[in-house]
């Protein structure tokens, strides 16, 4: 009895990556920098899963979720002077332990270096801020990968907005229709789907507790090394396939 084929590999010239539960655990540090915060506010210490639930949505949802739960909004910029003194103090206290306990997933660095060596062009969309999505790349070593970083505060637009994405083609010059998101969460997946490109999800990140294939993805992989398998590079166009 034959089981069901294996899908066709997707074929691409460039990958997008989420950061954040996607090439990197950073759930320890952002853990550590939130409990610094709230319990300084007078509420109580997070637990790690739950922040590990909270994470994808850039740094004021996550602020948000760590004060009033897993539904809350953050209010605007500047309409809660409170709420902005807390993000403050988070993001400096998160900025002085970037990278204390945070690492690339397992197979991550391999597998960077071999999606290049195939010719692929790599970057990184996040909703991480840009400073510092730049200075926990460059501590991890993994900056020279990317032709294009674009983090929380490169654009007015966040994921699950498109704009991130096609930001990022646009500095890499490669056309949506050639590219393929990776990520963990929601928010990759509904940008993907905005920008018009096929989406891959990890299995094993931050995506509030749901189960990734209730995201319905293109692929799902329960380890990053499978990117090998489910990623072909594309031929550019006007070069017929050999």
């Amino acid at each position: 009895m034959s089981g069901t084929p294996a899908p066709s590999p997707l074929a691409c010239r460039a990958i997008l990556f989420d950061l954040d539960g996607t090439l990197v655990d950073t759930s320890q540090d952002l853990w550590r920098a939130l409990n610094f915060t709230i319990e300084k506010r007078g509420f109580p210490p997070l637990e790690h899963p739950q922040v590990r639930d909270f994470v994808g949505h850039g740094a004021r949802s996550l602020l948000a979720r760590s004060f009033w739960g897993k539904d809350a909004s953050p209010p605007e910029p500047n309409q809660d002077p409170d709420f902005d003194a807390a993000l403050q103090d988070f993001l400096v206290h998160y900025a002085a332990h970037l990278a204390d306990h945070s690492r690339p997933f397992p197979q991550v660095m391999e597998t960077l270096t071999q999606l290049r060596q195939q010719g692929f062009t790599l970057g990184v969309v996040t909703n991480k801020p840009l400073h510092l999505t730049q200075s926990l790349l460059d501590q991890l070593a993994m900056t020279h990968y990317f032709t294009a970083v674009v983090g929380g505060g490169s654009l007015p637009h966040y994921k699950p907005d498109p704009q991130p994405l096609w930001h990022a083609l646009e500095i890499m010059r490669i056309s949506p229709t050639l590219a393929v998101m990776v990520g963990d969460a929601h928010p990759d997946v509904a940008a993907a789907r905005a920008a018009g490109c096929p989406v891959v999800a990890v299995s094993y990140g931050y995506n509030s507790g749901i189960p990734v294939q209730e995201l319905d993805p293109d692929r799902i992989v329960e380890d990053f090394s499978h990117l090998l398998t489910q990623l072909v590079l594309a031929p550019e166009k006007g070069i017929p396939s050999p």
